[in-house]
């Protein structure tokens, strides 16, 4: 059934659906979510914005993790009648679809942060359109989306209920944190550990790397800024908080994407460089953009 589904999109592709649902799943890759995630750190609310920082990040972590352990091949990889779309987006395991958890551990925070019912409804068809294109540009299972859009959900509300709870009590969300980052740098050492002992290099996981720096940069760097730093979102006029966000973001793709060539080609090196990246998101720019005047130290009582 599930190869019926995929040859039944196969067959009505046409290059305008193409472009659309390339479009789509571009909702759902990196630089989309980084400057959302961004703009609402720095400039909007930073407890909301570490609330959906770290959704989306345990959530991509998970995902990750989930498809080393399943290794299940992509649908192009098993049946010759598929002609994929955006391979580039395409470079781990099938299952779960990454893009559509977390697209939707993003889009159900996001909307809980906004609480709209016309934002909510927009979310929702993002993210089931989202899911539909990876199915439609062949890159995915429909059972990889479902269970991301399962996932996705489950994720999306454990963490909005935590960071929540921990409204008046920032000492037990650093707990929390912790603990869980605790787990992260040991699994992460673990797969370290058995791909040179065991795997080899014969398993994809460049991508888990990835996932499990950004997280520990980002969350660490959260960690330390906040307690000596600690700086305000809201405190600051227009004009410094467009300044402050586009310095800010074109420095974040600058490490990105600078750090890329200049590194050997890793997944220890990614590890590293995407570690910087979430270091420079949470502790680094909000560090030095106090220093620069562009943010202010958030007021204690």
């Amino acid at each position: 059934m599930q190869a019926s589904i995929l040859e039944f999109f196969s067959n009505i592709s046409v290059p305008w659906l193409d472009q659309i649902a390339e479009a789509v799943t571009m909702l759902g890759e990196q630089y989309f979510f980084i400057a959302v995630i961004t703009l609402i750190y720095w400039n909007i609310s930073k407890r909301e914005g570490i609330k959906l920082a770290s959704a989306f990040l345990y959530s991509a972590f998970l995902n990750s993790l989930l498809k080393i352990v399943f290794h299940t091949p992509r649908p192009f990889e098993k049946l010759g009648t598929i002609n994929a779309k955006r391979l580039q987006t395409a470079t781990g395991y099938s299952f779960p679809s990454g893009h559509t958890q977390h697209s939707t551990t993003f889009f159900i925070t996001l909307a809980q942060i906004i609480r709209r019912r016309w934002f909510s409804v927009i979310a929702l068809v993002v993210i089931i359109l989202i899911g539909v294109s990876r199915v439609y540009l062949g890159v995915h299972w429909p059972v990889d989306v479902i269970g991301g859009w399962i996932l996705g959900v489950l994720v999306a509300y454990v963490f909005c209920s935590i960071v929540d709870s921990c409204t008046e009590d920032s000492s037990r969300l650093r707990r929390i944190f912790i603990g869980i980052q605790t787990v992260v740098i040991l699994v992460t050492i673990f797969i370290f550990v058995l791909d040179l002992v065991y795997l080899k290099g014969s398993m994809k996981i460049e991508d888990f790397f990835k996932i499990s720096g950004i997280t520990s940069g980002g969350i660490y760097g959260y960690l330390i800024e906040e307690r000596y730093f600690d700086f305000s979102a809201e405190d600051a006029g227009l004009v410094r908080k467009i300044a402050r966000y586009i310095i800010g973001i074109a420095a974040t793709i600058g490490i990105m994407t600078g750090l890329k060539i200049v590194l050997p080609e890793h997944y220890a090196a990614d590890f590293f460089r995407y570690l910087l990246v979430g270091a420079w998101v949470t502790f680094f720019w909000p560090a030095a953009g106090i220093g620069l005047r562009l943010f202010n130290r958030r007021s204690r009582v």
